[in-house]
């Protein structure tokens, strides 16, 4: 059992190289200074190799509890830590040229928030251990081989919450036959959840309906055309859904369709009815343990990527009485949060 890190190694050799010099200094001599010089040596090395580890933090749509989660975890570390933090703005070209600019100094670590960010930096640098955070389905989007070896150089937590759980928690609400979807068609992630729907509606009995939206001009059209035929609205984990929660919120809320959020800040924030959702500060948590067993010099390769196991049920009352949706009490008892 590993009962203290790397870093602490290095701080207990400088102890005894200093402890060592003054002692060879006392007793004069060729040798000993020839011994003291190696001392000498060793000791400015263990001081460089105490030298802050550099993190980039790579992120989609700005810093998330996530990150927030990740940073303070490796704050309870032995390892110094600078962070690089580069926000894309769900722009790719931005995107590239911040990979850019993290390569032209290599970092220790990358870190980086979800599935699209993710597969860029690595289409870049093979080398460079990769950490990454909040990606839905890492093994369908490519990014690993499976989730015991990743078969390259990053490792990761996935957000990942069984698609049926949250198509069952909202049966417990609203017992619907047409279920609708927005989503966004450019994330590889939306368009796997997609898939995975189709072949669930059958499995469940429900008829599924797409609106693709990729900026704010679609959301009115989308759920315009959703109308009052929906029975009940998903929206699921995409970086471009989230960003435009509050605007597809008002605008869903306004035809009264109970909805499904499987981001927190949707419903919490924006005003969705409920949701199934992982504790993203408990995300970062669990990749920050990713990044301290790469400081300690494992493989990224080797560490086997993760998933929380338990899930957070969110209900918001306010929406519940602004669309007339009654939620039953055996659902509310076990609820996590209620936004009252």
């Amino acid at each position: 059992m590993k009962l203290f890190g790397w870093s602490t190694f290095l701080k207990l050799c400088g102890g005894v190289a200093s402890f060592l010099k003054v002692q060879l200094i006392k007793k004069r001599g060729f040798i000993s200074m020839a011994v003291c010089c190696f001392i000498f040596f060793f000791d400015t090395l263990c001081v460089a190799r105490m030298s802050p580890y550099d993190i980039a933090m790579i992120t989609w749509r700005s810093e998330t509890p996530a990150e927030l989660g990740f940073k303070n975890r490796l704050e309870k570390s032995p390892y110094p830590i600078r962070y690089h933090i580069f926000n894309a703005d769900q722009d790719v070209n931005k995107l590239g040229n911040i990979i850019t600019t993290v390569l032209q100094t290599p970092p220790d670590i990358i870190y980086v928030f979800g599935t699209t960010a993710t597969r860029q930096v690595m289409a870049r640098t093979t080398d460079i251990p990769i950490v990454f955070n909040v990606v839905t389905r890492p093994v369908k989007a490519g990014i690993i081989e499976n989730w015991k070896h990743s078969g390259n150089n990053t490792t990761g937590v996935s957000s990942l919450v069984p698609l049926n759980s949250q198509l069952k928690a909202l049966k417990k609400v609203v017992d619907y036959k047409a279920l609708s979807v927005l989503y966004n068609p450019l994330e590889p992630n939306s368009r796997i959840q997609i898939e995975q729907l189709h072949r669930l509606s059958g499995q469940m009995n429900f008829e599924l309906k797409v609106y693709p939206i990729t900026g704010a001009g679609d959301v009115d059209n989308a759920v315009s055309s959703m109308g009052n035929q929906a029975h009940a609205v998903y929206l699921p984990s995409d970086s471009k859904i989230s960003s435009l929660g509050k605007k597809i919120m008002q605008q869903v809320n306004q035809f009264n369709i109970p909805s499904f959020a499987a981001v927190e800040s949707m419903v919490l924030d924006d005003g969705a009815l409920m949701g199934l959702v992982p504790n993203y500060y408990d995300l970062g948590t669990l990749a920050a343990l990713k990044a301290i067993r790469i400081l300690n010099g494992e493989k990224p390769g080797n560490i086997p990527c993760s998933t929380l196991n338990y899930f957070r049920i969110l209900i918001n009352m306010k929406t519940a009485e602004k669309i007339g949706v009654q939620v039953p009490t055996s659902l509310l008892i076990i609820s996590d949060i209620i936004v009252r």
